[in-house]
């Protein structure tokens, strides 16, 4: 049998020729790939996909690679921005807390440079009040004494008087005492003056003896 086979391929060389042998081989080959289920045909154009494609790739992961050094470049930026921005916030804020604080101490000063001056100016003042106040209650106090010794001597050389002017000097003699006391005063002769004076007075009330006032009689409901 393996004669016969041989004498068949001797005579198909000598007078078909190498080409139909190759290509009788080659289907004789499809046919056996076809019956165990493999597609020659399909992995040749998957070979030749791949390497169609083989530059595509590295393209796309030199694309990847390269986004990817951007976007963490990006990042690192933008932290790098968000730092400055932070440390530049942070500095404003000391600077404007600092800047407070200073606006704070120097109007605390002038505050109380003028709260000091403002009482100083008060006192002042009020010494120069208490000083006019004093002088005027004196200037008061002398004028009640001369009123009072010239009223007595009036009395002494026989004149007379109306009930309201014993009552005048009775009253000026209430605002005497009262500045005496202010004051703490000494009375001198004042008091003998001014007791001549009463006795005057009483003496006048009982015997009805003041000087009529405008011709109208002595009222002794209205006397004090």
């Amino acid at each position: 049998m393996s004669e016969i086979s041989k004498a068949v391929g001797q005579w198909i060389l000598g007078n078909v020729g190498w080409t139909v042998v190759i290509i009788l081989f080659l289907l004789s080959c499809f046919f056996k790939v076809i019956k165990k289920e493999i597609d020659p045909l399909g992995w040749v154009i998957g070979w030749f996909g791949k390497s169609l494609t083989k530059d595509v790739r590295k393209d796309v992961a030199s694309l990847k690679t390269t986004t990817q050094t951007k976007f963490d470049e990006i990042k690192a930026d933008r932290a790098a921005s968000i730092e400055e921005l932070k440390t530049d916030y942070n500095n404003k804020i000391a600077d404007l807390r600092a800047d407070l604080d200073s606006f704070e101490v120097s109007t605390n000063k002038s505050i109380n440079e003028l709260q000091t001056g403002t009482n100083d100016n008060c006192a002042m003042l009020k010494v120069r009040l208490d000083e006019m106040e004093k002088s005027n209650d004196m200037q008061t106090v002398r004028q009640i004494k001369m009123h009072v010794l010239n009223f007595a001597n009036s009395c002494m050389n026989g004149v007379k008087h109306t009930i309201k002017d014993f009552r005048n000097i009775i009253k000026e003699n209430k605002e005497y005492e009262a500045l005496v006391a202010k004051y703490n005063l000494v009375n001198d002769v004042y008091n003998d003056d001014f007791d001549y004076i009463m006795e005057v007075y009483r003496d006048c009330k009982r015997n009805h003896s003041f000087l009529m006032d405008n011709g109208q009689p002595f009222d002794e409901e209205e006397d004090e």
